[in-house]
């Protein structure tokens, strides 16, 4: 699967870019950045020099390029007008449509933008800004123009993830959100680990029955669990998450806030995974 003799599937490349099938089809359809040959069947297949192609792609989208823009830039490494690395012109609009109650640019926006970006370049060029700027606001008005961006937006994402799952092509994990988290916040880490490999089940809400959930899961071979929170956990819930992190036959591992939160569980589920690889072996 090395070699350029070899040709790679849509969903191989997938795997090894991170980049989603939808995404791939957007760039050689809609912007003509790739050329992938065809199978007598009309199947894409991908030569690794298509691969370079992706990953310079993803470097020009990381730097803040429009992906309509990148095609004129393929070639001339890190020469980039300050112009061509501005904020996506999404932004600006988005920002106007959620302080305006668009629902239906908003959610046509976002679609269009999960197509069209990686979910990890989206997230850091508009996702995040906008949804930082939202939150800082203060005033009744604001506060519910935040509300209707996380709604939407958890919205779009929970369909992303649904669309591009392939469980049977992909590692099977599950992650856990504990009570008090934004869903859209919830849906983007899921989002991130389908990039990945994953194929993600969420589960949003819990307050318990971590364990019971962590024991089925052993019995179902499933590859990896998360638990995600942007809160601190209760005493309770902790003394939960730290027999869990404690196991070394199902690897388990924190996302969101908690992390710097409680940094001692980051620690014990680090050892946990190293004592994992040694009973591999």
């Amino acid at each position: 699967m090395g070699s350029d003799k070899t040709p790679l599937a849509i969903g191989e490349v997938s795997e090894r870019t991170g980049v989603n099938t939808v995404t791939l089809r957007a760039w050689q359809r809609r912007y003509g950045l790739l050329k992938p040959q065809r199978t007598p069947k009309g199947h894409r297949l991908y030569s690794e020099h298509d691969v370079e192609r992706i990953k310079e792609i993803l470097s020009w989208l990381h730097k803040g390029v429009a992906v309509s823009q990148v095609k004129q830039l393929l070639g001339k490494h890190d020469v980039v007008s300050a112009e061509s690395a501005q904020n996506l012109p999404e932004v600006a609009m988005l920002k106007d449509a959620v302080m305006r109650f668009d629902a239906r640019f908003v959610n046509n926006c976002l679609s269009e933008l999960t197509k069209n970006y990686p979910i990890s370049t989206l997230k850091t060029t508009v996702l995040d800004p906008l949804s930082d700027w939202f939150s800082e606001q203060n005033t009744d008005v604001m506060k519910m123009c935040d509300s209707f961006w996380c709604t939407s937006l958890a919205y779009v994402l929970v369909h992303c993830l649904h669309n591009n799952q392939k469980a049977s092509t992909k590692r099977p994990c599950w992650m856990v959100a504990v009570q008090g988290n934004k869903a859209h916040r919830v849906y983007l880490h899921a989002l991130l680990l389908q990039s990945k490999g994953y194929s993600v089940t969420v589960v949003e809400g819990a307050g318990t029955g971590l364990a019971a959930l962590h024991k089925t899961l052993i019995e179902q071979h499933t590859e990896k669990m998360f638990i995600y929170s942007d809160c601190s956990f209760t005493a309770s819930l902790k003394r939960e998450v730290e027999s869990v992190l404690a196991s070394t036959v199902l690897i388990t591992e924190l996302l969101g806030e908690c992390r710097l939160i409680h940094p001692e569980l980051v620690n014990s589920a680090t050892l946990s995974a190293k004592e994992n690889l040694e009973h591999q072996k």
